[in-house]
């Protein structure tokens, strides 16, 4: 056996003929995850005591008996686990290989078949799956630890306060209970971070789909000439297609997880810009109106946390209005006194009205309306944690939260939200006007054929002279061998290395060399992302053009 103890991280793998255990190993390592070869079914079991996020085995390795001992291990595992098995399977498709492949299946419960051969990145996505899968199973065994602790903790208050004899016992169940409700709420939230992570990988795919499409249509729109009706049909579906790639954003900001980053926003254009979110999430028996006085100053906030406030204070007044009604999302400028006992500074602020004609709530309710999984909907349709959040936003910004409501007569949500000194309203900024850029060298780099064939069409209709590479590791290639370019355009989520990666090893061998991420994803991580300019998929030609202006200086004709 190769390598030494497992820890968190660890794959176990046993691939007894020829060089498939370290080529594996090779490709399981590169992925972050510490790889331990076994060399027999015993040293496998003795290992799988240990914390294991995944094994991978080959059909071979599970001759004789090692199905057997591993079935065994596998019945024994406590209720949280359900370890996951990659098996390496053979191109044979006997009705032999079908049967012993089923009951491998169902005896060892968690099993995939992976058939060979098969690329590396396959591998690797498999392993990451599983990995993820496993993560949450241990943090499923933490939660049940922690339930386990806090029961005997509640077992050992309960011994010693017998002799409070009701009134102890009345206190004890209003402690589980609450303890019940916290619990579920927790779940819950889970679920939901869950959902978001998958709407946002959903999102970013669709927006590269979205990204072939608006880019042909664009160039398609200047060749169809005078046709009124193919010109109709092409703008029909280009307006489809905006459609399409405004709900995909709003998905990856609502997906997003991150820290308060307030930001001067323009409010007045960030809450038109929801309107139509807001009509499809409330539904036909909703009907939303919008009232503003005016040119409004902006404000300092988080922009992505706000559209998700009101989004939730959107669908909290859709459940409190069953047969329909009236929503009215209203903003004002108003002016905070010490005297308004609204616990802000005195001064200038921007108030976001959102009003509904539900069903309101009594003033007991009222009172507990703000506090954290406190909710008025049946079990199963709310955290309570929707108005909770909202206030923690209002509060982390400097401003308030102001709520009125009664029996019957609907509920009011006023936002105070200061005004932003001195700063320009994030809003505002973007590419400015496309100057006459001559001809540029650009080298394009994107894992996603359909989307590079679409944007190299765009680039070269633009004059540009475009060289095309699909992966980061190409990309330098053409570099070092001598490739002379104006321009890097790089998508940012792409395997082996990304495209902030990718514009780090760039400008450590060529400082001069503009560098732009086009990417599908309303969040980044990496060195360095912030600092680099960035072009949201799916975008025009228009938005293409702004872009390289904006990066590259007039060059010379020729």
């Amino acid at each position: 056996m190769q390598g030494a103890k497992t820890k968190e991280g660890a794959a176990l793998i046993m691939m007894p003929i020829g060089r498939d255990a370290v080529a594996v190993a090779d490709l399981v390592e590169k992925v972050g995850l510490r790889p331990v070869i076994c060399d027999n079914a015993q040293q496998l079991l003795d290992n799988l005591e240990c914390v294991v996020d995944v094994v991978l085995l080959t059909e071979e390795a599970l001759s004789g008996r090692c199905v057997d001992m591993l079935e065994e291990w596998v019945t024994r595992q406590p209720p949280w686990s359900d370890q996951p098995f990659i098996v390496m399977a053979s191109q044979n498709v006997g009705s032999r290989f079908a049967a012993f492949r089923r009951e491998v299946a169902k005896r060892l419960r968690n099993v995939g078949f992976l058939e060979r051969p098969m690329q590396g990145f396959t591998i690797q996505a498999t392993v990451i799956a599983a990995q993820r899968a496993r993560t949450r199973q241990y943090e499923t065994r933490a939660h049940l630890e922690d339930q386990q602790s806090a029961a005997k903790e509640l077992e050992r208050l309960v011994a010693e306060r017998t002799h409070e004899l009701e009134r102890a016992n009345r206190l004890l169940r209003e402690e589980i209970a609450e303890r019940e409700r916290a619990q579920a709420a927790l779940l819950q939230t889970q679920k939901i971070e869950a959902l978001g992570q998958l709407v946002g990988g959903v999102a970013h795919d669709f927006n590269n789909l979205l990204m072939a499409i608006t880019g042909n249509l664009d160039l398609l729109s200047k060749r169809i000439g005078e046709d009124a009706r193919l010109k109709r049909l092409v703008n029909g579906a280009m307006e489809g297609a905006r459609r399409g790639a405004g709900l995909t954003q709003r998905l990856l900001a609502f997906a997003r997880k991150q820290e308060l980053k307030a930001e001067a926003t323009d409010i007045q254009a960030l809450v038109t810009g929801m309107m139509d979110f807001i009509d499809r999430s409330v539904g036909p028996l909703v009907r939303v109106d919008l009232k503003s006085d005016g040119q409004l100053p902006a404000i300092n906030i988080d922009p992505n946390q706000l559209e998700l406030a009101l989004l939730n204070l959107a669908l909290n007044a859709r459940d409190a209005m069953l047969s329909g009604g009236v929503l009215t999302i209203e903003l004002s400028l108003q002016y905070a006194h010490e005297s308004d006992q609204l616990d802000v500074s005195p001064g200038e602020y921007v108030v976001l009205s959102v009003k509904d004609t539900g069903t309101g709530m009594d003033s007991e309710t009222l009172a507990k309306a703000v506090e954290p999984f406190f909710s008025t909907k049946g079990v199963g349709k709310g955290t309570g944690l929707g108005l909770s959040m909202v206030f923690g936003l209002a509060q982390q910004s400097g401003g308030a939260l102001g709520l009125e409501s009664s029996l019957g007569k609907g509920t009011t949500v006023r936002l105070w939200l200061p005004v932003a000194t001195n700063a320009t309203p994030a809003a505002c900024l973007g590419f400015p006007t496309p100057a006459n850029t001559a001809r540029a060298r650009i080298l394009l780099v994107d894992d996603d054929l359909l989307t590079a064939a679409s944007t190299v069409s765009l680039l070269e209709d633009l004059g540009h002279d475009v060289t095309e590479a699909h992966s980061a590791r190409e990309a330098l290639q053409l570099l070092e061998g001598g490739l002379i370019a104006d321009l890097l355009i790089t998508d940012h989520a792409m395997p082996d290395m990304t495209g902030s990666e990718l514009a780090y090893e760039v400008r450590r061998r060529s400082p001069s060399l503009p560098v732009l991420l086009a990417t599908g994803f309303a969040e980044l991580e990496g060195n360095g992302v912030a600092a680099l300019p960035r072009l949201s998929k799916p975008y025009t030609q228009d938005q293409l053009s702004r872009a390289i202006a904006s990066l590259i200086p007039a060059l010379p004709e020729g």
